[in-house]
Protein backbone atom coordinates (compact mmCIF):
# COMPACT_ATOMS: atom_id res chain seq x y z
CA UNK A 1 0.00 0.00 0.00
CA UNK A 2 1.87 3.78 -1.13
CA UNK A 3 1.71 5.77 1.33
CA UNK A 4 2.13 9.68 0.62
CA UNK A 5 2.10 12.72 3.10
CA UNK A 6 0.42 15.91 1.81
CA UNK A 7 3.66 17.42 0.83
CA UNK A 8 4.51 14.63 -0.98
CA UNK A 9 1.03 14.28 -3.13
CA UNK A 10 1.67 18.68 -4.07
CA UNK A 11 5.41 17.78 -4.67
CA UNK A 12 4.78 15.31 -7.10
CA UNK A 13 1.48 17.18 -8.76
CA UNK A 14 4.60 19.83 -9.61
CA UNK A 15 6.00 19.09 -12.53
CA UNK A 16 8.74 20.85 -12.15
CA UNK A 17 10.07 19.13 -8.66
CA UNK A 18 9.43 15.61 -9.61
CA UNK A 19 12.51 14.70 -9.46
CA UNK A 20 12.38 15.84 -5.93
CA UNK A 21 9.07 14.12 -5.14
CA UNK A 22 9.85 10.52 -3.99
CA UNK A 23 7.58 9.36 -6.48
CA UNK A 24 8.11 6.17 -8.53
CA UNK A 25 9.09 4.20 -5.02
CA UNK A 26 8.99 0.84 -4.85
CA UNK A 27 5.43 -0.02 -3.00
CA UNK A 28 5.85 -0.68 0.54
CA UNK A 29 5.37 -4.31 1.89
CA UNK A 30 2.64 -3.56 4.18
CA UNK A 31 0.54 -6.03 5.48
CA UNK A 32 -2.98 -5.90 5.34
CA UNK A 33 -5.35 -8.83 6.38
CA UNK A 34 -7.78 -9.95 3.50
CA UNK A 35 -9.95 -12.84 5.09
CA UNK A 36 -12.28 -12.79 8.15
CA UNK A 37 -10.35 -11.91 10.90
CA UNK A 38 -12.65 -13.27 13.02
CA UNK A 39 -12.66 -16.78 11.69
CA UNK A 40 -11.84 -19.76 14.08
CA UNK A 41 -8.76 -21.46 12.17
CA UNK A 42 -6.24 -23.89 12.52
CA UNK A 43 -3.35 -24.38 10.81
CA UNK A 44 -1.21 -27.08 10.61
CA UNK A 45 2.40 -27.36 10.39
CA UNK A 46 5.27 -29.84 10.13
CA UNK A 47 9.13 -28.64 10.21
CA UNK A 48 12.45 -30.15 10.77
CA UNK A 49 13.02 -28.66 14.17
CA UNK A 50 11.96 -29.82 17.85
CA UNK A 51 11.97 -26.36 19.40
CA UNK A 52 11.00 -23.91 16.62
CA UNK A 53 10.87 -20.62 18.95
CA UNK A 54 10.85 -18.16 15.55
CA UNK A 55 7.64 -19.68 14.26
CA UNK A 56 6.45 -19.42 17.79
CA UNK A 57 6.81 -15.56 18.00
CA UNK A 58 5.50 -14.96 13.81
CA UNK A 59 2.91 -17.35 14.50
CA UNK A 60 1.89 -15.10 17.89
CA UNK A 61 2.35 -11.71 15.61
CA UNK A 62 -0.05 -13.45 13.01
CA UNK A 63 -2.49 -13.43 15.73
CA UNK A 64 -2.75 -9.60 15.97
CA UNK A 65 -4.41 -9.83 12.93
CA UNK A 66 -5.81 -12.97 13.02
CA UNK A 67 -6.72 -13.50 16.70
CA UNK A 68 -8.37 -17.04 16.39
CA UNK A 69 -6.05 -18.04 14.21
CA UNK A 70 -4.41 -21.57 15.91
CA UNK A 71 -0.93 -23.46 14.74
CA UNK A 72 -0.55 -27.05 15.62
CA UNK A 73 3.37 -28.45 14.96
CA UNK A 74 5.01 -31.31 13.94
CA UNK A 75 8.16 -32.29 13.92
CA UNK A 76 9.14 -34.39 11.03
CA UNK A 77 12.27 -36.20 9.52
CA UNK A 78 13.59 -35.56 5.79
CA UNK A 79 13.76 -39.04 5.82
CA UNK A 80 10.06 -39.43 6.82
CA UNK A 81 8.90 -36.52 4.74
CA UNK A 82 6.99 -39.00 1.95
CA UNK A 83 5.72 -40.96 4.01
CA UNK A 84 4.25 -38.07 6.83
CA UNK A 85 2.29 -36.80 3.36
CA UNK A 86 0.65 -39.81 2.81
CA UNK A 87 -0.38 -40.01 6.67
CA UNK A 88 -1.09 -36.25 6.48
CA UNK A 89 -2.39 -35.07 3.28
CA UNK A 90 -4.14 -31.85 4.68
CA UNK A 91 -1.41 -30.46 6.51
CA UNK A 92 -1.73 -26.76 6.07
CA UNK A 93 2.46 -25.48 5.60
CA UNK A 94 5.10 -27.82 5.19
CA UNK A 95 8.87 -26.98 5.87
CA UNK A 96 11.02 -27.61 2.74
CA UNK A 97 14.51 -27.75 1.59
CA UNK A 98 16.48 -28.60 -1.70
CA UNK A 99 17.43 -32.24 -0.10
CA UNK A 100 13.68 -32.74 0.12
CA UNK A 101 13.14 -31.64 -3.49
CA UNK A 102 16.29 -33.83 -4.73
CA UNK A 103 14.63 -37.04 -2.99
CA UNK A 104 10.93 -36.52 -3.48
CA UNK A 105 10.34 -34.20 -5.91
CA UNK A 106 8.62 -36.36 -8.63
CA UNK A 107 5.88 -36.92 -4.95
CA UNK A 108 5.70 -33.15 -4.27
CA UNK A 109 4.60 -31.73 -7.67
CA UNK A 110 0.95 -32.20 -6.34
CA UNK A 111 1.66 -30.59 -3.50
CA UNK A 112 3.20 -27.65 -3.11
CA UNK A 113 1.49 -24.60 -4.16
CA UNK A 114 2.59 -22.24 -6.80
CA UNK A 115 3.02 -19.32 -4.42
CA UNK A 116 3.93 -16.68 -7.73
CA UNK A 117 0.11 -17.10 -8.22
CA UNK A 118 -0.79 -16.25 -4.91
CA UNK A 119 -0.72 -12.29 -4.89
CA UNK A 120 2.39 -12.61 -2.46
CA UNK A 121 4.09 -9.14 -2.81
CA UNK A 122 7.85 -10.57 -2.38
CA UNK A 123 9.75 -6.84 -2.54
CA UNK A 124 11.33 -7.93 0.80
CA UNK A 125 12.88 -10.52 -0.11
CA UNK A 126 16.63 -11.00 -1.76
CA UNK A 127 15.57 -11.78 -5.45
CA UNK A 128 18.58 -13.93 -5.39
CA UNK A 129 17.17 -16.29 -2.42
CA UNK A 130 13.91 -16.69 -4.39
CA UNK A 131 15.07 -18.16 -7.77
CA UNK A 132 16.46 -21.76 -6.09
CA UNK A 133 13.07 -21.37 -4.43
CA UNK A 134 11.18 -22.39 -8.11
CA UNK A 135 10.99 -25.82 -9.33
CA UNK A 136 8.90 -26.55 -12.85
CA UNK A 137 8.78 -22.86 -13.13
CA UNK A 138 6.40 -22.71 -9.66
CA UNK A 139 7.53 -20.99 -6.53
CA UNK A 140 7.38 -23.53 -4.04
CA UNK A 141 7.98 -21.92 -0.90
CA UNK A 142 9.90 -19.06 0.59
CA UNK A 143 13.23 -18.96 2.23
CA UNK A 144 13.85 -18.84 6.08
CA UNK A 145 17.15 -18.00 6.38
CA UNK A 146 20.70 -18.48 4.63
CA UNK A 147 22.61 -21.21 4.55
CA UNK A 148 26.45 -20.06 4.43
CA UNK A 149 29.78 -22.85 5.50
CA UNK A 150 32.72 -21.30 7.01
CA UNK A 151 34.43 -21.06 10.12
CA UNK A 152 33.61 -19.71 13.86
CA UNK A 153 36.79 -18.09 14.98
CA UNK A 154 38.23 -17.62 18.70
CA UNK A 155 38.83 -14.19 18.51
CA UNK A 156 39.81 -14.09 22.34
CA UNK A 157 42.09 -17.24 21.40
CA UNK A 158 43.87 -15.46 18.82
CA UNK A 159 44.18 -12.36 20.27
CA UNK A 160 45.75 -13.72 23.08
CA UNK A 161 48.40 -15.71 20.60
CA UNK A 162 49.10 -11.70 19.04
CA UNK A 163 46.92 -12.84 15.91
CA UNK A 164 44.14 -11.09 14.30
CA UNK A 165 40.87 -13.03 12.26
CA UNK A 166 42.78 -13.48 9.14
CA UNK A 167 41.64 -12.15 5.92
CA UNK A 168 43.39 -13.62 2.91
CA UNK A 169 45.09 -17.13 2.23
CA UNK A 170 48.31 -16.04 3.45
CA UNK A 171 47.05 -14.43 6.78
CA UNK A 172 45.57 -17.70 7.42
CA UNK A 173 48.28 -19.31 6.92
CA UNK A 174 50.09 -17.51 9.06
CA UNK A 175 47.97 -17.69 11.63
CA UNK A 176 47.49 -22.24 10.96
CA UNK A 177 51.68 -22.00 11.51
CA UNK A 178 51.50 -20.25 14.75
CA UNK A 179 49.17 -22.00 16.52
CA UNK A 180 50.67 -25.15 15.57
CA UNK A 181 53.74 -24.26 16.76
CA UNK A 182 51.98 -23.14 20.16
CA UNK A 183 50.33 -26.33 20.36
CA UNK A 184 47.26 -25.78 19.01
CA UNK A 185 45.41 -28.36 16.23
CA UNK A 186 43.98 -25.09 14.56
CA UNK A 187 41.41 -26.59 12.42
CA UNK A 188 38.78 -29.02 13.68
CA UNK A 189 35.23 -30.81 12.89
CA UNK A 190 33.69 -33.95 11.83
CA UNK A 191 35.68 -35.37 9.42
CA UNK A 192 32.50 -36.49 7.43
CA UNK A 193 32.23 -32.52 6.81
CA UNK A 194 35.22 -30.81 7.59
CA UNK A 195 37.36 -30.88 4.90
CA UNK A 196 34.60 -30.48 2.44
CA UNK A 197 32.77 -28.01 4.27
CA UNK A 198 36.60 -26.12 4.50
CA UNK A 199 37.30 -25.52 1.05
CA UNK A 200 33.37 -25.90 -1.09
CA UNK A 201 32.48 -21.92 -0.92
CA UNK A 202 35.75 -21.68 -2.81
CA UNK A 203 34.84 -24.54 -5.52
CA UNK A 204 31.28 -23.09 -6.00
CA UNK A 205 32.30 -19.60 -6.26
CA UNK A 206 34.56 -21.00 -8.91
CA UNK A 207 32.11 -23.34 -10.72
CA UNK A 208 29.19 -19.89 -10.94
CA UNK A 209 31.61 -17.01 -11.89
CA UNK A 210 33.48 -19.58 -15.08
CA UNK A 211 30.19 -20.95 -17.36
CA UNK A 212 32.64 -22.72 -19.27
CA UNK A 213 34.27 -24.49 -16.32
CA UNK A 214 30.83 -25.14 -14.68
CA UNK A 215 29.99 -26.91 -18.43
CA UNK A 216 33.11 -29.14 -18.72
CA UNK A 217 32.42 -30.42 -15.06
CA UNK A 218 28.80 -31.59 -15.88
CA UNK A 219 30.35 -33.10 -18.93
CA UNK A 220 32.74 -34.83 -17.43
CA UNK A 221 35.73 -33.20 -19.35
CA UNK A 222 39.61 -33.65 -17.85
CA UNK A 223 39.99 -29.54 -18.29
CA UNK A 224 37.35 -29.22 -15.23
CA UNK A 225 39.97 -31.39 -12.94
CA UNK A 226 42.82 -29.02 -14.04
CA UNK A 227 41.01 -25.55 -13.38
CA UNK A 228 39.87 -26.93 -9.94
CA UNK A 229 43.35 -27.78 -8.76
CA UNK A 230 43.73 -24.68 -6.74
CA UNK A 231 41.09 -26.17 -4.70
CA UNK A 232 42.58 -29.21 -3.81
CA UNK A 233 46.19 -27.76 -3.34
CA UNK A 234 45.09 -25.68 -0.36
CA UNK A 235 43.61 -28.81 1.31
CA UNK A 236 46.54 -30.56 0.71
CA UNK A 237 48.66 -27.61 2.21
CA UNK A 238 46.27 -27.46 5.19
CA UNK A 239 46.59 -31.38 5.65
CA UNK A 240 50.26 -32.15 4.92
CA UNK A 241 51.43 -29.26 7.46
CA UNK A 242 48.87 -30.72 10.55
CA UNK A 243 46.79 -27.56 10.49
CA UNK A 244 43.88 -30.30 10.80
CA UNK A 245 43.88 -33.96 12.13
CA UNK A 246 42.05 -36.94 10.83
CA UNK A 247 42.39 -38.54 13.97
CA UNK A 248 41.00 -35.42 15.91
CA UNK A 249 38.36 -34.86 13.50
CA UNK A 250 36.90 -38.54 13.78
CA UNK A 251 36.15 -37.96 17.77
CA UNK A 252 33.71 -35.38 16.68
CA UNK A 253 29.50 -35.57 16.61
CA UNK A 254 28.78 -36.60 13.13
CA UNK A 255 25.75 -34.02 13.12
CA UNK A 256 28.72 -30.86 14.24
CA UNK A 257 26.18 -29.46 16.59
CA UNK A 258 25.60 -29.58 20.33
CA UNK A 259 28.60 -31.54 21.54
CA UNK A 260 30.56 -29.72 19.00
CA UNK A 261 29.74 -26.37 19.94
CA UNK A 262 30.42 -27.35 23.91
CA UNK A 263 33.51 -28.86 22.42
CA UNK A 264 34.63 -25.31 21.14
CA UNK A 265 33.59 -23.53 24.28
CA UNK A 266 36.20 -25.12 25.47
CA UNK A 267 38.32 -22.28 24.67
CA UNK A 268 40.81 -24.40 23.36
CA UNK A 269 39.80 -24.57 19.59
CA UNK A 270 40.90 -22.16 17.10
CA UNK A 271 39.19 -22.63 13.98
CA UNK A 272 35.90 -24.76 14.00
CA UNK A 273 34.67 -25.63 10.72
CA UNK A 274 30.34 -25.45 10.15
CA UNK A 275 27.51 -23.64 8.78
CA UNK A 276 25.09 -21.07 10.31
CA UNK A 277 22.39 -23.97 11.49
CA UNK A 278 25.08 -24.82 13.69
CA UNK A 279 25.91 -21.21 14.82
CA UNK A 280 22.39 -20.75 15.44
CA UNK A 281 22.81 -23.34 18.10
CA UNK A 282 25.53 -21.59 20.22
CA UNK A 283 23.87 -18.35 21.69
CA UNK A 284 21.88 -20.96 23.48
CA UNK A 285 24.66 -22.87 25.09
CA UNK A 286 26.99 -20.68 26.36
CA UNK A 287 25.33 -21.09 29.62
CA UNK A 288 25.27 -24.57 29.47
CA UNK A 289 28.93 -24.97 28.83
CA UNK A 290 30.81 -24.85 32.94
CA UNK A 291 34.01 -23.74 30.51
CA UNK A 292 32.71 -21.11 28.88
CA UNK A 293 30.79 -19.43 31.85
CA UNK A 294 33.56 -19.46 33.70
CA UNK A 295 35.77 -18.44 30.86
CA UNK A 296 33.62 -16.46 28.52
CA UNK A 297 35.62 -15.29 25.11
CA UNK A 298 35.01 -13.78 21.93
CA UNK A 299 34.02 -15.46 18.70
CA UNK A 300 32.85 -14.84 15.27
CA UNK A 301 31.92 -16.44 11.32
CA UNK A 302 33.75 -16.21 8.65
CA UNK A 303 34.42 -17.50 5.24
CA UNK A 304 37.36 -19.69 4.99
CA UNK A 305 39.61 -17.17 3.66
CA UNK A 306 41.32 -19.22 0.67
CA UNK A 307 41.41 -16.17 -1.75
CA UNK A 308 45.14 -14.57 -2.19
CA UNK A 309 42.64 -10.92 -2.25
CA UNK A 310 40.53 -12.61 0.47
CA UNK A 311 37.01 -14.95 1.29
CA UNK A 312 35.48 -16.61 -1.34
CA UNK A 313 31.76 -15.55 -0.58
CA UNK A 314 29.48 -18.26 -1.09
CA UNK A 315 25.60 -18.45 -0.11
CA UNK A 316 22.68 -19.96 -0.65
CA UNK A 317 18.72 -20.39 0.60
CA UNK A 318 18.44 -22.24 3.83
CA UNK A 319 14.54 -23.91 4.70
CA UNK A 320 11.58 -22.87 3.42
CA UNK A 321 8.13 -22.49 3.65
CA UNK A 322 5.54 -24.10 1.55
CA UNK A 323 1.66 -24.47 1.41
CA UNK A 324 0.29 -27.50 0.75
CA UNK A 325 -2.10 -26.64 -2.06
CA UNK A 326 -4.98 -29.17 -0.94
CA UNK A 327 -4.85 -28.22 2.82
CA UNK A 328 -8.82 -27.33 4.03
CA UNK A 329 -7.07 -23.84 5.00
CA UNK A 330 -5.29 -23.22 2.07
CA UNK A 331 -6.00 -19.44 2.11
CA UNK A 332 -5.48 -18.94 5.43
CA UNK A 333 -2.28 -20.48 4.69
CA UNK A 334 -1.62 -18.29 2.27
CA UNK A 335 -2.03 -15.94 4.20
CA UNK A 336 0.51 -16.78 7.20
CA UNK A 337 3.08 -16.73 3.75
CA UNK A 338 1.87 -13.44 2.75
CA UNK A 339 2.59 -11.88 6.29
CA UNK A 340 5.74 -13.66 6.91
CA UNK A 341 7.00 -12.28 3.78
CA UNK A 342 6.93 -8.93 5.50
CA UNK A 343 10.11 -7.17 6.36
CA UNK A 344 9.75 -7.43 9.49
CA UNK A 345 8.46 -11.07 9.89
CA UNK A 346 11.29 -13.05 8.03
CA UNK A 347 14.04 -10.62 9.91
CA UNK A 348 12.66 -11.61 12.97
CA UNK A 349 12.14 -15.48 12.07
CA UNK A 350 15.31 -15.54 11.06
CA UNK A 351 16.97 -13.54 14.16
CA UNK A 352 15.33 -15.12 16.64
CA UNK A 353 16.45 -18.73 14.55
CA UNK A 354 19.84 -17.75 14.51
CA UNK A 355 20.60 -17.45 10.85
CA UNK A 356 21.28 -14.48 8.31
CA UNK A 357 17.97 -13.16 6.75
CA UNK A 358 16.87 -13.50 3.35
CA UNK A 359 15.38 -9.97 3.62
CA UNK A 360 16.30 -7.68 0.53
CA UNK A 361 17.41 -5.47 3.82
CA UNK A 362 17.92 -7.89 6.77
CA UNK A 363 19.00 -6.92 10.42
CA UNK A 364 22.21 -6.58 11.41
CA UNK A 365 23.01 -10.57 13.64
CA UNK A 366 26.83 -9.52 14.86
CA UNK A 367 28.63 -13.17 14.59
CA UNK A 368 27.39 -12.80 10.54
CA UNK A 369 29.22 -9.05 10.33
CA UNK A 370 32.13 -10.71 8.52
CA UNK A 371 30.19 -12.91 6.00
CA UNK A 372 27.21 -10.47 5.25
CA UNK A 373 29.62 -7.26 4.45
CA UNK A 374 33.13 -9.18 4.45
CA UNK A 375 36.26 -6.99 4.43
CA UNK A 376 38.39 -8.84 1.73
CA UNK A 377 36.70 -10.90 -1.11
CA UNK A 378 38.15 -13.12 -3.60
CA UNK A 379 34.38 -13.99 -5.23
CA UNK A 380 31.20 -13.99 -4.31
CA UNK A 381 28.46 -15.79 -5.52
CA UNK A 382 25.01 -17.06 -4.58
CA UNK A 383 23.60 -20.51 -5.48
CA UNK A 384 20.41 -19.61 -8.56
CA UNK A 385 20.10 -23.51 -9.20
CA UNK A 386 23.35 -24.68 -10.61
CA UNK A 387 24.85 -25.81 -7.46
CA UNK A 388 22.80 -29.86 -6.88
CA UNK A 389 22.64 -32.06 -4.45
CA UNK A 390 24.48 -34.76 -6.63
CA UNK A 391 27.91 -32.25 -6.41
CA UNK A 392 27.62 -31.51 -3.11
CA UNK A 393 27.85 -35.19 -2.24
CA UNK A 394 30.10 -36.02 -5.12
CA UNK A 395 32.43 -32.85 -3.27
CA UNK A 396 32.26 -34.57 -0.23
CA UNK A 397 33.17 -37.61 -1.23
CA UNK A 398 36.16 -36.82 -3.58
CA UNK A 399 37.78 -34.68 -0.10
CA UNK A 400 36.84 -37.10 2.40
CA UNK A 401 38.43 -39.92 0.20
CA UNK A 402 41.19 -38.03 -0.26
CA UNK A 403 41.79 -36.78 3.32
CA UNK A 404 41.51 -40.57 4.81
CA UNK A 405 43.91 -42.35 2.03
CA UNK A 406 41.81 -43.42 -0.53
CA UNK A 407 43.00 -41.36 -3.12
CA UNK A 408 47.22 -41.54 -3.62
CA UNK A 409 46.93 -37.58 -4.93
CA UNK A 410 45.29 -34.43 -5.28
CA UNK A 411 44.55 -35.32 -8.79
CA UNK A 412 43.03 -38.83 -8.68
CA UNK A 413 40.81 -37.29 -6.41
CA UNK A 414 39.98 -34.53 -8.50
CA UNK A 415 39.60 -36.82 -11.75
CA UNK A 416 36.56 -38.94 -9.71
CA UNK A 417 35.09 -36.04 -8.81
CA UNK A 418 34.88 -34.68 -12.70
CA UNK A 419 33.56 -37.86 -13.35
CA UNK A 420 31.14 -38.71 -11.11
CA UNK A 421 29.88 -35.32 -11.65
CA UNK A 422 29.84 -35.74 -16.10
CA UNK A 423 26.71 -36.08 -17.29
CA UNK A 424 24.63 -34.04 -14.46
CA UNK A 425 22.29 -31.47 -15.02
CA UNK A 426 21.46 -27.94 -12.90
CA UNK A 427 18.03 -28.93 -11.22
Amino acid sequence: MKKHSRVGIFVCMAASLLVLSGCGKKEENVFQPRLDTEKDVTLSVAGFFGNFEALDQVTADFNTYYPNAEFSYEQISMEGYDEYLQANPDVSILMTSEQVFHNFGDQLTDVYADLSKADINLSDIDEKMLKLEYHDGKLTSIPIGQNIYGIVVNESLLEKEGLQVPGTYDEFLHALSVLKEKGYTPIQGPDSKVYAELTQSMLFDLLLSDEALYEDLMAGRDSAAEKLAPVMDKLKTIIDNGYTDLALNQTYPQDNYDEAILKFFEGDVPFWVCNTEKVSGMKKRESKSEAFTASPFTYTFIYAPLGEKGAYAYREPWYGMAVNQNSAEYDYAVEFIRFLTTRDEINEMADIKGVPSVAASENGVEIYRNVMNPEKVEKECVNEGKITADLVTNWYTCVNGYATGKYADTDTALQDFVKSCGGQKAE
